[in-house]
């Protein structure tokens, strides 16, 4: 059962992140991930999300893709000229808590994307 993305965008500010995380949560429980799972997911995309949050005009954007079993969160986000590298941390957080992952910036603007699959999904 795959549904329509639904997105999300809001100031490139620390103060929004709980929104990130909230948004994130409530797609990751409809994709069916469980407790720890939805945790996990909420972590990377609050992580990713603080990453690309460099210019307080800037707007952050995620969508949200749940089908059965699987949450996808693609975010994107302006950041000026400079690729954001995330640190060493955040590299090893991100990639603890999802199965799949990407950053990238082009022409000032940086684009992630995460997928995190149910343990008890068997897909």
């Amino acid at each position: 059962m795959e549904t329509s993305p639904v997105t999300l965008t809001f100031p490139a500010e620390p103060q929004y992140l709980r929104l990130a995380r909230i948004a994130t949560a409530d797609a990751a429980s409809r994709a069916g991930l469980d407790y720890e799972e939805i945790d996990d997911v909420r972590i990377a995309v609050s992580e990713l999300c603080s990453l690309v949050s460099v210019d307080p005009e800037a707007t952050v954007t995620l969508a949200f893709l749940v089908s059965s079993g699987t949450l996808t969160v693609d975010g994107e986000a302006r950041t000026g000229r400079n690729e954001i590298s995330p640190n060493e941390l955040s590299r090893a957080i991100v990639a603890a808590v999802t199965d799949e992952h990407s950053l990238t910036t082009d022409e000032g603007v940086t684009h992630f994307q995460l997928r995190k699959q149910a343990r008890n999904s068997g897909v």
